[in-house]
């Protein structure tokens, strides 16, 4: 009896330990989508995106007026440009508050620095519930049909397209389309945007900075045959989690983490005898420490989810594998116009969605995938551009369905603080 006291007290004490652990982690961890403590209803409720998209829209409505807002002196060539190819959903628009946060709170000088291209994306673009309104065309710089481009025979391939109803042809030929808008203009970068995000408050100064970063990163890397190809704004945290594919590196991290702990036992053990009887380093005291309560902890680490215990720090990183999705892309200048747009020239029938062409050429080629972390900007389409309705529960603002549950958002950027991005702007 008395032989078996000090293990009893032992797995006590560790059962203690181990339910505040719990505890502990499910209050942390509740909305990383990799861990087994997620919270799905909660995570998803639009805390920081609610707020952005009534600023948002509270903007676009003070411009809806025959004027233009007041700007600086346009930069020429402008610092960026921003391109956004917009489809007509059932009965939806979110180009309003995309738009709307792009443009809140950037002062006269910020603004003019910008230049926005936004293609409505229909042969009769009357079919788009915001042509012609006047908010629209006072946010935007350049709005392009396929009736007046350069190229004629834009207006031909896009009449098949449409005709044939191709949405992941047509969502390409629509994005390189735009991008070589923008590429006319000359701006270093090329921010391509979906039509259904909203942008924090701050993004801009935010984006140029991690540009800067992402560039000085690259030409370390160029004489190795890399190249800046992209940097990321938003990503998906739930394909960031646990790699099956990595197994053995984490079997092979368990095994080294159990073997420690039984190595540094024994030499507690022999180097310090009398701390035998005070930490009850029995036999069977060895054998439940390594073999029961460090396995046990390392399933509590690998069950509180990646993204949760191995948070990815702030600022600018490599992010090759597992990145979803087409949101928000800012490209360089030279690889737009040497790269990428001769690539959609020669595939624009390829049927691959435009993220996943975009990924196997940079596979292809070595091109560099940088990603911002915090993103600056979140996802809120409830309804694809291809007239899918996304299933799972929605929020609904205004007349807007933001994402449901069961779709790609971030859950990190829920978390932002109005008050302080403002004071930070």
């Amino acid at each position: 009896m008395l032989a078996t006291h000090p293990s009893i007290s032992l797995v006590l004490g560790f059962s203690i330990v181990y339910f505040l652990l719990v505890v502990y982690l499910r209050s942390r961890c509740w909305k990383d989508p990799t861990s087994k403590f997620f919270q799905t209803q909660p995570a998803h409720i639009p805390t920081y995106s609610a707020h952005r998209i009534q600023q948002s829209l509270q903007y676009a409505d003070s411009l809806n007026s025959t004027s233009h807002p007041p700007q600086g002196h346009r930069k020429q060539p402008p610092e960026l440009c921003i391109g956004v190819p917009s489809v007509q959903r059932d009965g939806i628009s979110y180009l309003k508050p995309t738009l709307g946060s792009l443009q809140h709170g950037l002062s006269a000088e910020e603004r003019a620095g910008l230049h926005f291209v936004v293609l409505l994306a229909h042969l009769d673009q009357k079919e788009h519930q915001d042509f012609g309104k006047p908010w629209l065309h006072n946010m935007a710089d350049s709005l392009p049909s396929y009736a007046d481009m350069d190229d004629p025979g834009r207006l031909g391939l896009a009449q098949m397209m449409e005709r044939n109803h191709t949405h992941g042809t047509k969502s390409k030929f629509d994005y390189s389309i735009v991008m070589e808008e923008c590429a006319k203009t000359g701006a270093p970068y090329i921010l391509m945007v979906e039509d259904d995000v909203v942008f924090m408050d701050g993004w801009r100064h935010r984006t140029i900075d991690a540009l800067e970063d992402a560039a000085a990163k690259s030409r370390d890397s160029e004489a190795k045959g890399a190249y800046f190809l992209y940097l990321r704004l938003f990503y998906y945290e739930g394909l960031l989690g646990w790699n099956a594919q990595s197994w053995p590196r984490y079997l092979g991290a368990s095994v080294a983490t159990t073997a420690s702990v039984l190595c540094l036992l024994l030499l507690t053990r022999r180097y310090l005898p009398t701390a035998r009887l005070h930490l009850h380093l029995t036999r069977s005291s060895l054998v439940l420490i390594t073999l029961v309560f460090t396995p046990l902890l390392i399933l509590l680490f690998f069950a509180a989810g990646a993204n949760c215990v191995l948070p990815r720090p702030a600022g600018v990183h490599l992010m090759p594998e597992n990145a979803c999705c087409g949101q928000g892309l800012v490209f360089p200048f030279v690889t737009a116009v040497e790269k990428l747009l001769p690539h959609f020239r020669a595939n624009v029938w390829s049927e691959a969605p435009t993220d996943s062409f975009v990924e196997a050429y940079a596979d292809s080629t070595g091109g560099l995938r940088w990603a911002l972390t915090p993103v600056v900007m979140q996802h809120i389409g409830g309804k694809s551009s291809h007239g899918a309705v996304r299933s799972g529960g929605s929020y609904v603002y205004g007349d807007l369905t933001l994402t449901p549950p069961s779709v790609i958002w971030n859950f990190a950027f829920e978390g932002n603080d109005p008050r302080s991005l403002a004071v930070d702007r």
